[in-house]
């Protein structure tokens, strides 16, 4: 989005993108051969800490918009004054930043969810919330032509996704934008306080080996790269006040499987398509989901037998996910000898609680629309509970954080933004504090967490930014 909006400015603007170009034939649907191909150390990038977080990074040309639901929602009110009082970011308020999310939303086809591509799956979650008294309402995502497959996560094989690499990179290349794939930066090039540029190496797109040495000198030089590699990024160049790769941040994750006497086929339909944001506010946020039976067999019984007679019930199952903000919670971005990145996350005791009041949650919702049973992964809890028990179970549990199965792809934090060079990497415009012509555009940005999916707001952030770096250079 930013090279973009750049891209009218009258200067040569590059992309560069450690991974490959996905096209539609690359797409596969089991979930397993999709994260040893294109996401970053083939899926098995975790967290370390108090819990174990696995957290999923896409190697390719669009990032996580590739294999994501494309969920687009504009942060939270309370998060912006929070970004505003308590890191001093003064120019985020609405007045400023309606513009750029409007530009946005119209130009990615931001919208909800159409009712016939619904599917039941979403229709039982909607249905739930309604029993519940809660509210419910269909996702915006970012999207023209869904056809409700459930292939989001897998990669969208009816092309209506609007992914940067279908909606955004073509745009930018007709304006005379370049874009070179399977480039991997090593280093910024740095010259007392200037950054003139990077270095790295061309790689084989399936090895991910060196193939040739690279080098681009630039007049600005910016660091997409996600929380994770941008800071690893700015380390390995010498960059290494506290600020850099401190403050990570996740929203941690957990989803429960419910099962029906009806028959549900839940791989038909939105891979998300309701939502409820009642309890936002308080830092939990309630979800349909659906993604590939590799995935949620993770919750299935462990006996051989248990499982499959389990798995042979998946077309009576649903799924309903939840996250929570993690206001609680944090984590830091530092490098290994060699250069690979070293994460570390402590799940703090009230985000555990939050979590499991959101699986409990969960469990009220299968319970009001009719399920029979529940799977949680609960550790310390039955492999499979009676829906009407199992919220009341959860809640009288004594769980600690390793006990709640969690992960998360909301990665942000680890540049974040701030008026204090002190504690933050960056200042309101993603300028890098401590030297010149180096600018920050991804989550890593977020001081705390938007409250909501944290896409839409880097992309906004990204216009805004591309609106303003000519003026500055």
């Amino acid at each position: 989005m930013l090279a973009h909006t750049l891209a009218d400015s009258g200067r040569r603007v590059i992309v560069l993108e450690a991974g490959p170009i996905v096209r539609t034939a690359d797409y596969q649907r089991e979930m397993g051969k999709n994260l040893g191909s294109w996401f970053w150390e083939g899926g098995m990038r975790v967290a370390r800490g108090n819990v174990v977080m696995p957290t999923l990074q896409v190697r390719a040309l669009g990032g996580g918009s590739v294999f994501n639901s494309a969920i687009c929602m504009r942060p939270l009110d309370s998060a912006l004054e929070r970004w505003r009082d308590e890191h001093g970011l003064s120019d985020y308020t609405w007045d400023r930043l309606t513009p750029h999310f409007e530009a946005v939303e119209a130009f990615s086809n931001v919208k909800p969810v159409d009712p016939e591509v619904q599917g039941r799956r979403n229709e039982l979650f909607r249905e739930a919330c309604e029993a519940m008294g809660w509210g419910a309402e269909p996702m915006p995502r970012a999207e023209k032509g869904c056809v409700g497959s459930g292939e989001c996560i897998t990669g969208c094989r009816a092309g209506a996704k609007q992914s940067l690499d279908r909606r955004g990179i073509p745009e930018f290349v007709e304006r005379g934008g370049e874009v070179f794939t399977s480039v991997e930066v090593e280093e910024l090039v740095v010259d007392g306080n200037q950054v003139r540029g990077v270095v790295g190496w061309t790689v084989d797109p399936r090895t991910k080996q060196r193939v040739h040495p690279v080098r681009i000198q630039a007049e600005v030089t910016v660091l997409a790269a996600g929380p994770i590699n941008t800071p690893v990024i700015a380390r390995r160049s010498g960059l290494r006040r506290e600020p850099v790769g401190a403050n990570l941040r996740f929203h941690p994750s957990g989803y429960v499987l419910g099962v029906f006497d009806e028959k549900v086929d839940p791989w038909n339909g939105a891979t998300q398509g309701y939502h409820c944001l009642d309890f936002v506010e308080h830092g939990v946020k309630l979800e349909s989901l659906w993604a590939t039976p590799s995935i949620f067999a993770m919750r299935m019984p462990r006996s051989a037998r248990r499982f499959k007679r389990y798995l042979s019930r998946f077309d009576h199952m649903s799924v309903f996910d939840c996250w929570i903000s993690g206001d609680d919670s944090v984590g830091k971005v530092r490098v290994l000898p060699g250069g690979k990145a070293d994460i570390s996350y402590d799940l703090g005791m009230a985000d555990v609680r939050r979590l499991q009041e959101a699986n409990a949650k969960l469990c009220d919702l299968f319970a009001a629309v009719g399920a029979t049973e529940v799977l949680t992964g609960i550790h310390g809890l039955p492999e499979v509970m009676p829906a009407s028990q199992a919220a009341e179970l959860i809640r009288a549990a004594d769980l600690g954080p390793e006990d709640l199965p969690t992960a998360s792809n909301h990665v942000m934090g680890s540049m974040s933004m701030g008026a204090d060079p002190t504690r933050a990497a960056t200042d309101g415009w993603g300028a890098v504090y401590g030297v010149d012509n180096l600018y920050v555009c991804d989550t890593s940005l977020y001081p705390c967490s938007p409250g909501v999916n944290p896409q839409l707001t880097v992309m906004a952030l990204a216009h805004r930014l591309g609106q303003e770096l000519p003026k500055r250079h």
